[in-house]
C-alpha cells in the first residue's frame, strides 16, 4: 500500500496545470504529533495484517516537500524507526521533488535517511515556471546532471498537457537515452478548468495517440527503460495472451494508495478531496477504526459501483482494474446510458496485444515476461 503524504503544499514553483495550485503559498506542515499518532497506530495495523500485505510505501509529496528543514524530514523518519522498525515492519520512502532547488547537504540527508527520490520534468511545455514566471528548465537540468554524477537513481513524471503533447517521442528520446523510467501523467484539470489550464488542457483520444506512438518507438528498437502506464498496459496485454488471470483489484483487502493531506485527512485515490473519498483521519483515527467507519465504507462502495464496469470488459481479470476503480474525475468518461467507459486503458492494452502479435520483438518480449512474478498489488503505478 502507498500512502502519499502531503507534508506541505508550499512551493517554489507555480505549474500552469498543477491541482494544488491555490495552497503554494500555505506553509502548514503535518505535525509532528500527528505523524507519531499515526505510525504509532500504523504499526499496530500492519502487525495484523497478512505477511504479503505488511509493505508501507510512503511517498513524500506537496507542493515541495524538500523546502521543508531537514530537522523536519530527520524527525519524520525517526518516528518511523521508533514505531515501524521496533516491530520489524518493512517499509520505503521516496519524495516527489521538482528538484529547482536541491542542495548537497539535501542529496546526503536522502541518502543518509534511504529516501528514495522522483523528480517532476516534462521536457518540452515551459508549463513549469517559478513564482516570477520563469522557467525552471535549466536549473532543473543542471540538477539532474548532478544527480548522474553523484550516481544517485531517480524516476521522473512528465505531465502530458497541450504544450508538449506533440513532443512526446523527443521527451521518450530524452529519458530513454539516460536510461531513466518515467511516467507519462495525463493533465488533470478537465472538469471545470481554470483559465491558467483551458489552453494546455488534452483530451483522451489525443492522449491515447501520445502513449501508442511511445509505444511503438519502444517495440521499434530495444528500450532502455519503463514508462507508465505504457508498462502496466503492456503486463495486462502479456496476462492476457499467456491466459494468466490475476486477482481483483479489492482495496478492502489491501488499498492501492490513501492520499493524506496536510491536516491528516485521509482519501482514495480516485476522489482525493472529495467528500466521497474522504476515509477520516489519521491524526485522530487508527486505521483500524477508519475502516470499520461508515465513511470508509462509502468510499469503497464508490469504488466498487465504478469497478463494476469492468466486468464485462475482454480484459477483465487481466488488468489491474485501477484505470477504472481508481480513476480521478477527469478520467470519467460515461456512454449516455450512464456506464462508465474505460477510454485510454482498454484501448492501449488492445493496441499492446496487436504489436506483440505482429512483431517478433513484441514476441521475444512475451517470452520473457514472467507472468508468475506479477501482481495487482505489487503493480509499480505509483500514484503522483
Amino acid at each position: 500500500m502507498h500512502f502519499v503524504m502531503k507534508l506541505s503544499k508550499l512551493c517554489n514553483l507555480r505549474c500552469n496545470y498543477c491541482y494544488e495550485y491555490e495552497e503554494l503559498n500555505n506553509k502548514e506542515r503535518m505535525p509532528l504529533e500527528g505523524l507519531d499518532f499515526f505510525f504509532r497506530n500504523l504499526a499496530t495495523y500492519l502487525k495484523s495484517q497478512p505477511p504479503e500485505n505488511r509493505t508501507a510505501n510512503f511517498v513524500l509529496h506537496g507542493g515541495e516537500a524538500l523546502l521543508l528543514p531537514h530537522s523536519y524530514l530527520r524527525a519524520f523518519k525517526e518516528l518511523q524507526r521508533k514505531y515501524l522498525d521496533a516491530e520489524g515492519l518493512e517499509y520505503n520512502n521516496g519524495v516527489q521533488s521538482n528538484l529547482v532547488q536541491i542542495s548537497d547537504a539535501t542529496l546526503d540527508l536522502l541518502e543518509e535517511l534511504d529516501i528514495s527520490l522522483g523528480i517532476s520534468f516534462d521536457v518540452f511545455g515551459n508549463q513549469r515556471v517559478d513564482i516570477k514566471g520563469n522557467d525552471s528548465q535549466d536549473r532543473v537540468l543542471d540538477n539532474m546532471q548532478r544527480l548522474i554524477d553523484r550516481k544517485i537513481p531517480f524516476a521522473a513524471i512528465m505531465v502530458l498537457h497541450g504544450a508538449n503533447i506533440d513532443y512526446v517521442l523527443p521527451s521518450y528520446e530524452f529519458y530513454n537515452d539516460l536510461h531513466i523510467n518515467y511516467r507519462m501523467l495525463p493533465i488533470f484539470s478537465h472538469n471545470d478548468p481554470p483559465p491558467r489550464v483551458e489552453p494546455i488542457l488534452v483530451s483522451h483520444e489525443e492522449t491515447v495517440k501520445a502513449l501508442q506512438a511511445v509505444a511503438k518507438a519502444q517495440f521499434a528498437q530495444p528500450t532502455n527503460i519503463k514508462v507508465l502506464p505504457i508498462w502496466d498496459y503492456f503486463k495486462a496485454a502479456v496476462r492476457y495472451l499467456a491466459g494468466a488471470r490475476q486477482a481483483i483489484y479489492d482495496p478492502q483487502r489491501e488499498e492501492w494508495a490513501y492520499i493524506v493531506n496536510t491536516n491528516g485527512d485521509v482519501y482514495s485515490h480516485g476522489d482525493a478531496y472529495s467528500p466521497d473519498g474522504l476515509m477520516g483521519n489519521i491524526f485522530r483515527q487508527s486505521l483500524s477504526d477508519i475502516k470499520q467507519s461508515a465513511e470508509y465504507k462509502h468510499t469503497i462502495s464508490v469504488r466498487k459501483d465504478r469497478a463494476e464496469n469492468c466486468r464485462s470488459c475482454s480484459f477483465y481479470g487481466y488488468c489491474n482494474q485501477l484505470p477504472i476503480a481508481e480513476a480521478i474525475s477527469s478520467e470519467r468518461v460515461y456512454h449516455e446510458d450512464g456506464k462508465l467507459e474505460c477510454t485510454i486503458a482498454k484501448p492501449m492494452i488492445q493496441f499492446i496485444i496487436n504489436q506483440i502479435e505482429q512483431s517478433d520483438s513484441g514476441k521475444l518480449l512475451l517470452n520473457s515476461f514472467d507472468v508468475s512474478e506479477d501482481s495487482a498489488l505489487k503493480n509499480e503505478m505509483i500514484p503522483s
